[in-house]
């Protein structure tokens, strides 16, 4: 009877309703904190923490907490934003709060450890991993097993045993790495019992690395690192490796037969011919704006480059331009806009993209109806927080219409911004929404003597009144907004940003204003986030001015926590003005622009106060202008005759001649063969020089003349470097890249057997210091 009635009992308690459980606490989170310290060893500045794909958390003051972390393996990324702009991505495992120093400049190694079957160990194992250099041991816990943190770059080997014996143990080694968002587990290391790793370097005859050498097992592939090493686990213990060494799928090595066993399998190669992929090639033209029309875009290569591919936008084939050996193309753009080209160096072995793109802005023509026309500016003082100053001009050049952050079309002023902080070369450009006088899209690149990192910025800002889309410059004193941003950082490991929020946006009237440029009669906007409460901006328009006099900014998208803007000018053009930069010009030959000017009858150009161009066009080619600088002033010539003034410029020209191409490749030859010589020719050459760098480092010239070849004979034996310079309105271009052409005696066959066996010494050879280095690693 007793159970009967507590089997009812339990039954009535099931029919009860069950009390909803929260989400949130249906799974213990936890935290991870700690302290974030310079390569050196002292507090470090702003550092930014992530787990997976989570918003950041800044430290503050030294140290961070980072709270919700469900249990389980993450990936955790340390930014150090004010210490070198350097990252450490490292895999953890998280079952209680935890606490994580970071060191610039430093990480860790960490290792997954499974059974035979894939699986992770459990807890209370009592497997150790041991950590050669420096020696240390680390006990298996929730199947990893971490060391650190060490200097990147810096390598390090690894071992375990399984039943605990010396005889059996597997080994890994590893370089740290800092790793990277497409990278996050660059050092995350797997041991799995009855598998081991084959490791070791892959050199040339002179015993330099080789990098970029895939070795493969049929399986697997690999590469070779920029020290020439590789590593590959996994390997079941008791089978056999067929390994092979390629690189642009030429063999480089001869097949490796590797017995997997137990112990520390190093294996060194030497490389039995010299493979060199070419070098960086890299853009000569910067970024900057020119009108709509051709464009010349420029770049030099480097050592071993046959020919070069150059794209429009993402390297794909639909997306190429040019293929071929020059460096130079001549690019029409079908319609205003911005242009990013990318490059890659080729040669017979393999090909390597340049890891820089090109941006340029290509001016639209000039719409007189808007409220911006080319060359007004406006200039403001900047105060930055944490506290730095600078003041900055935009300058209007242009109209586009481009894609808002949420896909919408957008009508925007294209802005040229300059910044007396700003390194010569450095670049950056804003496009405002022609309604809202908000920016739509940013980019900055900065100079080229500093880096050649970008930051792009997308923003979206859709105002509505209940629910319909609304003008910021309506008549109505309140109406919400949807802000949206992405932030692309062109930093290696900078993480990039992301916003989305919902304001609400009120707006009040003839409110007056003080700044350093007067006082406004201005419309006040203030932007409020609905969830904070934060005053994310404040603007202050005034109609003359057309444009803000005043803009606090508390969600700048930089560094700084926030930047107030105040107008300290203003010109709206009553005259033609520019729109070429004043600045370097490399060219002898070059264009400039200006804006339209309403009324004018013609154009007057005037260089160095003389007039060189007088018609209705908007710009003009300069031609064949000797090194110097050169004074340009654009004036209007009105009815009557009467000439208004208008801007004027600066630029300096320093002509850099191009430089030959050689299109006679690289070739080994009999002593008694004739060369071919031939190169790109060059419009307006005076002369070219050919130069013989012989094995013994004699340099001799065997050609002076207008023809873009020559025939050579009489090289002699060995490696012969050449190259080709010319003469161009009186000034010597740099040397081309290098031809190698080498000589070989005619009497090749009674060498033969000796050659092999000298390649069959060297693998013997090989041999035996592979076993050497093993033996040694036993001990």
């Amino acid at each position: 009877m007793g159970k009967h009635w507590l089997l009812a009992c339990v039954l009535c308690l099931a029919l009860l309703p069950t009390p909803a459980i929260a989400e949130d606490d249906a799974q213990d989170t936890f935290t991870l904190s700690g302290s974030v310290f310079t390569s050196s060893g002292d507090e470090a500045g702003t550092t930014y923490i992530k787990v997976d794909s989570s918003v950041s958390v800044p430290s503050e003051n030294g140290v961070y907490s980072f709270p919700g972390i469900t249990p389980g393996e993450h990936t955790v990324r340390a930014y150090f934003m004010n210490d070198g702009h350097t990252v450490a991505y490292r895999t953890v495992y998280i079952a209680q709060d935890m606490t994580l120093d970071w060191y610039e400049g430093h990480n860790w190694i960490t290792a997954a450890v499974l059974d035979s079957s894939g699986q992770p160990i459990s807890d209370g194992s009592g497997l150790v991993v041991e950590l050669n250099d420096p020696s240390q041991t680390s006990e298996v816990l929730n199947g990893m097993v971490e060391f650190g943190p060490f200097h990147t770059g810096s390598y390090h080997m690894l071992s375990m045993s399984y039943n605990g014996t010396v005889d059996e143990r597997s080994y890994a080694c590893v370089k740290l790495n800092p790793g990277s968002a497409s990278s996050p587990r660059v050092n995350h290391l797997t041991f799995q019992e009855g598998t081991n790793s084959i490791f070791g370097y892959v050199v040339d005859g002179s015993g330099f690395p080789v990098p970029q050498i895939t070795v493969s097992n049929g399986v697997v592939d690999v590469q070779t690192t920029e020290d020439g090493f590789y590593s590959m686990s996994g390997l079941e213990v008791g089978t056999t490796a067929e390994l092979t060494f390629t690189q642009g799928g030429q063999e480089v090595v001869q097949n490796h037969t590797q017995t997997i066993d137990y112990g520390p399998l190093w294996a060194n190669f030497t490389a039995s011919i010299s493979i060199e992929l070419p070098h960086n090639a890299t853009f000569v033209t910067t970024t900057t704006s020119v009108p709509l029309g051709r464009i010349s875009l420029e770049w030099g290569g480097g050592e071993y480059t046959d020919y070069y591919s150059l794209y429009d936008g993402e390297i794909k084939l639909e997306n190429l331009l040019y293929r071929g050996s020059l460096e130079s193309y001549e690019f029409t753009p079908s319609e205003a806009g911005t242009y990013e080209f990318k490059l890659q160096a080729h040669n017979r072995n393999g090909t390597n993209p340049t890891p820089d793109s090109l941006v340029m802005i290509v001016l639209p023509n000039q719409n007189e109806d808007n409220l911006w026309s080319a060359g007004m500016h406006w200039n403001y003082s900047l105060v930055h927080t944490p506290e730095y100053r600078s003041n900055r001009t935009y300058t209007a050049i242009g109209v586009e219409t481009i894609a808002d952050a949420f896909g919408r079309d957008r009508d925007t002023f294209l802005v040229r911004v300059t910044d007396d902080t700003y390194q010569e070369g450095e670049k950056s450009y804003r496009w405002v929404d022609a309604n809202s006088l908000l920016t739509t899209k940013s980019y900055w690149v900065d100079a080229p003597s500093s880096s050649s990192y970008f930051q792009e910025g997308i923003m979206g800002w859709n105002f509505s009144i209940e629910g319909d889309d609304a003008q910021l410059f309506g008549n109505e004193s309140t109406m919400d907004l949807h802000f949206n941003r992405t932030n692309i950082i062109g930093v290696p490991g900078h993480p990039n940003g992301y916003d989305d929020t919902t304001n609400t946006v009120t707006i009040q009237h003839n409110i007056s204003l003080i700044t350093n440029a007067g006082t406004f009669d201005t419309t006040y906007i203030k932007i409020t986030d609905q969830n904070d409460g934060i005053v994310s901006w404040e603007m202050w328009y005034n109609s003359t001015v057309r444009n803000y006099v005043k803009i606090v900014d508390r969600l700048p998208g930089s560094h700084s926590e926030m930047v107030v803007y105040e107008l300290t000018g203003y010109y709206h053009p009553q005259s033609p003005q520019f729109l070429t930069e004043s600045g370097n010009q490399s060219n002898s030959t070059y264009a400039i622009e200006w804006s339209n000017f309403d009324g004018t009858q013609a154009y007057q150009l005037l260089e160095n106060g003389i007039e060189i161009y007088r018609g209705d066009a908007t710009s003009y080619e300069v031609g064949k202008r000797s090194d110097g600088v050169y004074e340009y002033q654009i004036n209007a010539i009105m009815g009557l005759e009467y000439v208004l003034q208008g801007g004027v410029i600066e630029l300096a020209v320093d002509f850099v001649p191009p430089v030959p191409v050689i299109s006679t490749p690289s070739q080994t030859m009999d002593e008694d063969e004739l060369v071919n010589l031939s190169w790109t020719g060059l419009q307006e050459v005076q002369w070219y020089t050919v130069s013989v760098e012989q094995p013994d480092g004699t340099i001799t010239e065997v050609y002076n003349g207008s023809d873009p070849y020559v025939e050579l004979e009489d090289l002699v034996m060995g490696q012969n470097r050449i190259r080709v310079t010319a003469m161009v309105d009186g000034k010597l271009s740099e040397p081309s890249p290098s031809v190698f052409i080498t000589v070989e005696s005619s009497e090749n066959g009674s060498n033969s057997s000796l050659n092999s066996l000298s390649f069959g010494s060297v693998i013997v050879l090989t041999f035996f210091a592979a076993m050497y280095q093993s033996l040694r690693r036993r001990r």
